[in-house]
């Protein structure tokens, strides 16, 4: 089985450089022409499910890249949750603030780095039950970095590992085991 996981197109707070979490924000005019640009990609490929997160950006994303595709909504594709800080500006990496995000965001009402992780691992293990052979699931830059975390036990986060918007990752299921297949980044 192969799995797809794609990032939406630049949404309204990421333009404002500001965080966003489950706030629903629409695609900016750019995250639509982003969401264009990964459909001769998608094209010739036969999905036999899709999963879109059950936020705006991700489901718009699904919407544009494959046009007229079903698809079936999941909060487990969500980002992480961000709490208070959802529509406010990026805090600077030294900041106190910034500090007290080591391990999520429970200190703002938001989720956990374990919470989302678990999160995360429930979506694979579903993936994982299915009779498919192409699956897609349109989500969000942190849930792809935690997957990656998650299967490579590592410690993949926006320093390294650039998550453009759009960005598609390819896994491959392997007798029980998630492999990476592939990384399209576009710029």
């Amino acid at each position: 089985m192969k799995l797809y996981l794609i990032r939406h197109g630049e949404s309204e707070t990421n333009l404002a450089g500001h965080y966003t979490g489950w706030s629903q924000v629409n695609l900016t005019p750019k995250g639509v022409r982003d969401a264009e640009g990964i459909r001769p990609t998608l094209e010739g490929i036969k999905f036999d499910k899709i999963f879109s997160s059950d936020l705006i950006r991700a489901m718009k994303t699904a919407e544009t890249a494959i046009p007229g595709c079903v698809y079936e909504t999941s909060p487990l594709l969500r980002e992480i949750n961000l709490g208070s800080l959802a529509h406010k500006p990026f805090l600077p990496a030294d900041s106190e603030e910034r500090k007290l995000t080591v391990d999520g965001f429970t200190a703002f009402g938001g989720e956990s780095n374990a919470e989302f992780r678990a999160r995360a691992t429930e979506f694979l293990d579903k993936v994982k039950t299915l009779d498919c052979d192409t699956v897609a699931a349109f989500t969000h830059a942190g849930f792809l970095r935690t997957t990656l975390s998650i299967l490579f036990s590592a410690n993949v986060n926006t320093t390294n590992f650039v998550c453009s918007n759009c960005c598609i990752v390819i896994l491959e299921l392997k007798n029980g085991k998630w492999l990476l297949s592939g990384l399209i980044n576009p710029q």
